[in-house]
């Protein structure tokens, strides 16, 4: 087990979870981590009891081992002591194997209207064919279908969340920070909300360049709200089809 304070954000993209990375890292004391491969690797090492291999030689208890020190493991060489793991991990399964690691995890949930981040995606990445990528990223297995599906999940289950709205957060954000670092018990850190960084963490940034699109880019000059209608580039189909599935 990590002798780490682990927390969990689970935000829909384009919601701001880089923005508050970049804040929240500032603190060197708290880290947030860029969206984890983390849950997907708990997800494999457990379902590796599956395997023929395993149930040939079924070592329970060393494979355990591996799953239950999975965050001291990743974060051993991480100078922080509290650290706050960015992914789906409310989905029901990803929710499930986490509680045997975690018995009463504390969540930050970013959230942001879902036609808002599907029109943030179609803004900066001019599909040629809107409704098939908002088809995509709306899939159960999509980006921001799987977040949608984790975070209703953990406010289903009534498990220990706070959430924080995306337009308050930029609007009102040393209040929300402030709320976040109350809810983690943490000590208020002063943080720049102007000319900052851009997103960093353990000494390493995000390479965009190997996706199609700059997603991860995040204005630092200031914060402020990118005012435009979700009709400028969503077509009313998409609108109408998903209008109805905010939490």
């Amino acid at each position: 087990m990590s002798n780490k304070n682990i927390y969990f954000l689970c935000g829909l993209p384009r919601s701001g979870n880089t923005l508050l990375g970049a804040i929240i890292n500032q603190n060197k004391n708290v880290n947030l981590t860029a969206n984890s491969i983390l849950p997907g690797i708990i997800y494999d090492l457990h379902f590796n009891k599956n395997s023929e291999n395993y149930k040939n030689f079924p070592d329970e208890k060393s494979l355990n081992n591996i799953i239950l020190n999975i965050f001291g493991n990743y974060f051993c060489d991480w100078n922080a002591n509290d650290i706050i793991v960015r992914g789906p991990w409310g989905t029901p399964t990803n929710l499930l194997l986490l509680k045997q690691i975690i018995k009463k995890p504390k969540f930050i949930i970013l959230y942001r209207p879902v036609l808002e981040c599907l029109a943030s995606f179609i803004k900066i990445e001019k599909p040629a064919n809107i409704e098939s990528r908002c088809y995509q990223l709306m899939h159960y297995d999509g980006m921001i279908g799987k977040n949608l599906w984790s975070i209703k999940n953990i406010i289903k289950e009534k498990e220990n969340f706070i959430l924080i709205n995306y337009k308050d957060f930029v609007k009102n954000t040393k209040e929300q920070l402030l709320k976040i670092y109350n809810f983690l018990n943490i000590d208020f850190f002063d943080h720049k909300l102007e000319k900052f960084n851009q997103f960093k963490v353990n000494n390493i940034s995000y390479l965009d360049s190997v996706l199609a699109y700059p997603l991860h880019n995040i204005k630092t000059n200031k914060i402020e709200l990118d005012n435009y209608s979700v009709a400028d580039y969503l077509p009313s189909d998409i609108i109408q089809k998903y209008s109805n599935l905010d939490v």
